[in-house]
């Protein structure tokens, strides 16, 4: 259980304080929204089918527009490696990060990648001959960096290839320090002891949309900008302060769950969402109560019994 007070409060007993009840509050609303389970803190408005609901929590705080839910996640646009925003798609991950991003003001740096044919089906060069290397530059794929990063000094980053030399695993955050011609300089972040590295370039091989004969080797740092992630990503993490980004749903089972559970005080956590997401609810401070589509597969749920 990540919410040290919820944790600390159940296994004390007795008389809780202000604070250790509404922590427990929050502990029981994760656990009815894991099992889409109809509560005082998990409100079924909608049910949409057998695993599908739509649910109100009315324990959320929430911000309905960017700039009230940046201000929050960075007060007076300070940026704070401790804060991170949580979306269901990569798309949102990008918008986000970009808008985070930008509220570095140290100078951009432009990494580009050296894209090579391997192990491709062309004995006599035709193929390498037809693509020009702009055109090879221009694939993208997830989990490969784009042919060219751009990243500033102070970025925080995911780490998207384990390197064994290095000690360091996939989807580690670190915060860069220095960029150099040949390396990224980072810290790590989230460690016992916090560490400087340097990251080189490695090579990336995918397959391209010509068959399975045709692959191409990108030699890119395995970096990728980590103010904002998409929910599976945040799995097995614990984070400090979270902005939950719920205009586009959890859209597999158990996303939802395993977004709000990832911060260990219930007060470091708030969603953003669109105005036609929230419904009235006078028990709350505003007198609405935030909504979303949540999936929980009930054969899963009763398997796992």
């Amino acid at each position: 259980m990540r919410l040290a007070v919820a944790s600390a409060a159940r296994i004390r007993g007795g008389v809780l304080t202000q604070e250790e009840t509404e922590q427990l509050r929050y502990d029981d609303m994760l656990n009815h929204v894991s099992r889409n389970f109809n509560s005082d803190y998990c409100q079924i408005t909608t049910t949409i089918d057998n695993d599908t609901c739509t649910l109100g929590l009315p324990l959320m705080k929430y911000y309905t527009t960017k700039s009230d839910a940046v201000e929050w996640l960075y007060p007076n646009g300070i940026l704070d490696e401790n804060a991170t925003i949580l979306c269901a798609t990569n798309e949102s991950v990008d918008e986000w990060n970009a808008v985070a991003q930008n509220l570095n003001t140290n100078d951009e740096h432009i990494l580009k990648s050296k894209d090579t044919f391997s192990e491709v089906d062309d004995i006599n060069g035709n193929l390498k001959k037809m693509l020009s290397q702009v055109f090879l530059n221009s694939f993208q794929k997830n989990g490969i960096p784009n042919h060219e990063l751009i990243l500033k000094v102070g970025d925080v980053c995911l780490i998207t290839r384990a390197i064994k030399s290095l000690d360091i695993a996939n989807n580690s955050r670190v915060r860069i320090v220095e960029i150099l011609t040949y390396s990224v300089k980072v810290v790590t972040i989230g460690e016992e002891i916090e560490r400087t590295i340097r990251i080189p370039r490695i090579p990336f091989k995918f397959r391209l949309p010509y068959g399975e004969s045709y692959q191409m080797t990108r030699m890119q740092f395995p970096l990728r900008l980590a103010y904002a992630m998409t929910y599976n990503k945040c799995q097995s993490q614990t984070l400090i302060k979270v902005l939950l980004d719920i205009t586009t749903p959890p859209f597999s089972h158990g996303q939802a769950y395993v977004a709000l559970s990832r911060v260990r005080d219930s007060n470091n956590i708030v969603l953003f969402l669109h105005d036609d997401q929230l419904v009235p609810e006078p028990t709350t401070d505003t007198g609405f109560m935030p909504t979303f589509d949540n999936i929980a597969y009930q054969e899963v749920l009763q398997l796992n019994r």
